[in-house]
């Protein structure tokens, strides 16, 4: 970490800069993309042993795989001959071949094959594919760039008590409904919007608001690692919605588990995944009809796509980060933005966050 400081206060909402300007992103790209742990897929998506998944992180090519012993991997999805990009959309095999120069990997990234070698003796051991820390964790699959980056348990122990309660495991995750999109704002305003409810009853009055309120939404637990929250919906049911920085925010409720992950692709630019997990299978074209999912999970008779609202409102306050503003309170309403920002501080800055903070037991 170097001595540079990008200040701000944690209890306030971040400067406007911080979501306009390229030395913020260069330095986020760093420090977190990079160097921390990062939701990149789900198990469901690398099923069966030969699985081979392509996804890129802080600009670094990586490949998902899973082994033919079934163990998850992580290696750099860069041939170690000349740098060609190896793997480049998903597919199954038990090797990984250089589409350049058929330089041929096992699944543990050790290099086999290097064709015409006659005079040059290559030494294999120095040209293996480097590999990152990947851990699985219900069902969802965490990597970091990072070797010494703290366990992943440690980084979720706060939530832990509080997914095991709503029977996670026993969810499968539906990969041919997952979504992709493009928002033309700043990650960090996507993450945000999605991890507190303070907007609701403003952004969301018929589609949401009418069936889980703002004013039924609370906070449980949580510090700058991880948090959740919970509300009511439908003034019988409980849900509890799970927030990992960088970028993923979970909704959990019986029977059935919404994910949203956002990762950064410009100062102004974001990509936007969405995902679904059911205790069992449903019938759906599209992810993007969220209505109809909320419409069974909570006995809604009919509830409009609330996406695109969120989309609207988050480009709509990149739109504003053009300008400046002195930065307001945040409320306490607004606690895991709170935490959202103690988590930000502590990877640009080095700042160790506050503690755990609890207002609700499990259940």
């Amino acid at each position: 970490m170097s001595s540079t400081n990008f200040a701000f206060d944690p209890l306030r909402a971040l400067p406007a800069v911080t979501y306009r300007d390229q030395a913020w992103m260069d330095v986020e790209i760093d420090r977190i993309w990079r160097d921390d742990w990062v939701f990149v897929a789900t198990e469901d998506a690398l099923r069966s042993p030969g699985d081979q998944l392509p996804i890129e992180l802080g600009g670094q090519p990586v490949l998902l795989l899973r082994d033919q012993h079934c163990e998850l991997k992580a290696l750099s999805n860069l041939c170690a001959h000349r740098g060609t990009l190896l793997v480049d959309k998903p597919t199954n095999g038990t090797r990984i071949q250089c589409p350049y120069h058929a330089w041929t990997y096992d699944n543990s990234g050790r290099l086999l094959i290097v064709p015409f070698q006659f005079e040059d003796v290559v030494d294999k051991s120095e040209h293996c594919l480097s590999s990152y820390r990947i851990e699985s964790w219900h069902g969802l699959i965490f990597v970091s760039l990072n070797l010494e980056v703290e366990a992943l348990s440690s980084r979720l122990k706060t939530i832990e008590p509080h997914v095991i309660a709503y029977e996670i495991d026993e969810l499968h995750h539906r990969t041919d409904l997952e979504s992709n999109d493009e928002w033309d704002c700043n990650w960090k305003i996507a993450i945000m919007n999605a991890m507190e409810s303070y907007h609701l009853f403003k952004v969301h009055p018929d589609s949401l608001e009418p069936y889980s309120p703002t004013k039924g939404s609370y906070y449980v637990a949580g510090s700058a690692r991880s948090s959740v929250t919970g509300g009511t919906y439908m003034e019988r049911r409980d849900y509890r919605l799970i927030s990992i920085p960088p970028g993923f925010v979970g909704v959990l409720s019986e029977g059935s588990l919404l994910w949203l992950a956002t990762y950064p692709t410009g100062p102004n630019s974001c990509q936007i995944r969405t995902g679904s997990a059911f205790a069992k299978t449903q019938h759906r074209s599209t992810l993007r009809d969220i209505g109809e999912w909320l419409s069974d999970t909570i006995e809604a008779t009919s509830i409009p796509d609330f996406l695109p609202e969120d989309k609207e409102i988050c480009e709509r306050v990149q739109r504003g980060m053009k300008g400046d503003f002195k930065p307001g309170q945040l409320l306490s309403v607004e606690r895991v933005v709170r935490d959202f920002n103690h988590y930000y501080n502590w990877r640009l800055n080095g700042v160790e966050p506050p503690p755990i903070h609890c207002e609700r037991a499990v259940g």
